[in-house]
């Protein structure tokens, strides 16, 4: 949809001026002041033509991942497209509207008739979201800037923000998990255990595994290389239970943010989870009580992209988590989310004095890079 020509100052400038020569020269009764103020306004009038012919036949095309996550940069494809055969556009400024009002400025000097003009940067959005319209403006003030000409479009791409994922900071502390889940489980083969010794050589044994100040003192006495070798990696639960929810007893104050750093710290559970081979299970207040399996990476980006959608469930009772709370096997890990303090709600989990408590106060949010403290 193309909208009227604004008049910029340089119109109103030089149309004044026209109009002061040509009213001159009929006063002054002087042909060539007259002449000028004339030619002063053919060139508005053509400039007034050519600009609303200037963004005719112009379209415009993007691609970008249809699932991203909030706060990490993905590559975003611009591509401005001359359908006209016989009319250049010139300093065409394009600017899209993504998702949680981020605008995207790009501006072509040059599009030749039946061309392009592409560009490829680096874009992050703020938050997640899900929208599958996306607002366009092409404006140009070609030729000569008298004249603004604007044209808006819509183009139909659905994307999904999922929440930015932050590890919370209790996953990492040394045997965190181990120490949820007294039995033992998988294996993570790709990580060394304790150092147990070190022994010869071997014809299997891999080249990083040598360790050189022994072999060094080894092979000065005549003997050969020296192996470290390592007990096998800790053990992890067989299946962790995460359960999210909005409860809290008291007068806490309700803050609409901390619902979103708990998605971002629920996001890198899943996430972190996943790459340790753990499969999980989800239970939170916003989805009703009902359990999601993330057990397959299929599984944990579908979980992410129904994250983009949820609201915070304001009306969660006790009798609602002791549902929940009885609901959870015994045997499995069970690690706590909430965008609440634990101190308003950690006595409810007497029963389960072995559950992993993430607490919502750990992430620093005047960071320009979200990241929990350590």
């Amino acid at each position: 949809m193309s909208s009227p020509l604004s008049i910029t100052r340089r119109c109103c400038a030089f149309a004044g001026g026209t109009v002061a020569l040509f009213v001159g020269g009929i006063l002054a009764a002087d042909g060539l002041f007259m002449v000028l103020g004339l030619c002063g306004m053919l060139l508005v009038a053509a400039s007034w033509i050519i600009g609303k012919w200037s963004l005719r036949n112009m379209h415009v095309e993007f691609h970008l991942p249809q699932c991203v996550s909030a706060g990490i940069p993905f590559e975003f494809e611009l591509s401005l497209l001359n359908q006209r055969s016989f009319f250049d556009a010139f300093n065409t400024e394009v600017q899209i509207t993504l998702p949680v009002k981020t605008i995207i400025t790009a501006k072509a000097p040059w599009t030749p008739a039946g061309s392009g003009s592409r560009i490829v940067q680096q874009v992050s959005l703020p938050g997640r979201s899900h929208t599958d319209t996306h607002r366009v403006e092409l404006s140009t003030s070609f030729p000569l800037g008298l004249f603004l000409s604007k044209r808006h479009i819509e183009i139909r791409k659905e994307v999904t923000v999922t929440p930015r994922p932050i590890v919370p900071r209790e996953i990492n502390q040394h045997g965190a998990l181990h120490d949820t889940q007294s039995q033992s489980g998988v294996t993570l083969g790709r990580t060394f255990g304790e150092p147990r010794g070190i022994r010869p050589w071997q014809a299997s044994d891999s080249a990083r595994s040598i360790h050189w100040p022994a072999s060094a003192r080894a092979m000065a006495r005549g003997h050969g290389l020296r192996i470290r070798e390592y007990d096998p990696p800790g053990f992890h639960p067989d299946q962790c239970h995460i359960m999210f929810h909005s409860y809290a007893t008291g007068r806490e104050l309700l803050r609409e943010d901390r619902f979103e750093r708990a998605l971002s710290l629920l996001a890198g559970s899943l996430v972190e989870l996943q790459k340790l081979g753990i499969p999980c299970t989800l239970t939170s207040d916003f989805l009703n009580g009902e359990s999601v399996s993330c057990g397959s990476r299929a599984q944990v980006v579908e979980c992410l992209r129904s994250l983009a959608h949820v609201q915070r469930s304001s009306g969660t009772e006790v009798h609602e988590m002791e549902a929940i709370l009885c609901a959870i096997p015994p045997a499995d890990t069970l690690m706590v989310i909430s965008d609440m303090p634990p101190d308003s709600w950690q006595h409810l989990f007497v029963s389960r004095p072995d559950a992993l408590i993430i607490d919502i106060r750990q992430v620093r949010y005047r960071h320009k890079i979200l990241h929990a403290s350590r």
